[in-house]
C-alpha cells in the first residue's frame, strides 16, 4: 500500500533494465512495486506499468474530481 500525493513525482525506468541501481540505493524507502498475483506472469510491460501506477496515483489525489 502506497499513500500518493500532489506533489510526487513518478520515475519509470527502462523495460530491458528498470531504475539504475543508484536510483533504488538512494530512494529505497520510496518505491513501489507492482504486485504479480500470477506466477505464470513474469513482468509487465512499461506501458501497462505507467498505466496501473498513473491511474492510482490520480484516483488517490482526487484528479478525477477536480474540474
Amino acid at each position: 500500500d502506497w499513500a500518493f500525493a500532489d506533489d510526487d513525482c513518478l520515475i519509470f525506468g527502462r523495460e530491458t533494465g528498470g531504475l539504475p541501481e543508484k536510483v533504488h540505493r538512494e530512494n529505497w524507502d520510496r518505491c513501489v512495486t507492482i504486485p504479480m498475483l500470477n506466477p505464470k506472469v513474469r513482468s509487465l510491460n512499461l506501458a501497462v506499468s505507467v498505466g496501473i501506477v498513473l491511474y492510482e496515483a490520480l484516483r488517490q489525489t482526487g484528479a478525477f474530481r477536480k474540474t
